[in-house]
């Protein structure tokens, strides 16, 4: 079903909703990452690889990665980046997204790109060495509270898959936190 909703506008991409209104970061990295994942575990599948890595192509080429290895929100009205904030969870999701393409694929360099994501993420959104989101404290909807927990999350499964101990500290922090 998300499938349907990939179209042409912006270049490709999900819409947030049946509105069709705005493409944002989370529906592209959740569909990156759910694809990628349907692919490592059914066997002969080259229907999910393909819509994975469409998925990747497009969302690396969007801007929505910013100029400080951060996850901007969604795309405005023109097709870039619109500068909304870096929320934490969109942060996580791509991490996850690319680590199983990376598994899909063998393709290194996506874990480069998730490491990069991961170091700004956990240099630039906390706050005495504790994960924060933009809308801290008073500005985030109800759902803001599992922000962070997202985020850890996918750090975590991130440095998992690939076997590194660069955020064992970070992880311990917020745990302790």
């Amino acid at each position: 079903v998300m499938s349907q909703y990939w179209d042409s506008t912006c270049g490709g991409g999900l819409w947030w909703s049946t509105a069709k209104a705005s493409k944002n970061a989370i529906e592209n990295e959740l569909y990156l990452e759910l694809s990628a994942a349907l692919h490592n575990t059914l066997s002969g599948d080259t229907t999910f690889l393909g819509r994975a890595e469409q998925e990747w192509t497009w969302f690396a080429g969007t801007g929505l990665i910013n100029s400080s290895n951060l996850v901007n929100d969604g795309l405005n009205s023109s097709c870039a980046n619109n500068g909304n904030p870096t929320y934490t969870y969109n942060q996580g999701v791509i991490l996850a997204g690319l680590s199983q393409l990376s598994t899909a694929t063998g393709n290194t360099s996506l874990l480069t790109t998730a490491s990069n994501i991961a170091t700004a993420a956990t240099s630039h959104l906390v706050s005495n060495g504790i994960l924060v989101d933009p809308c801290e404290p008073n500005g985030c909807a109800s759902d803001g509270y599992s922000f962070k927990g997202i985020f850890v999350r996918d750090l975590g499964e991130f440095a998992r898959s690939t076997g590194t101990s660069a955020y064992n500290a970070f992880l311990s922090r917020q745990a302790a936190s």
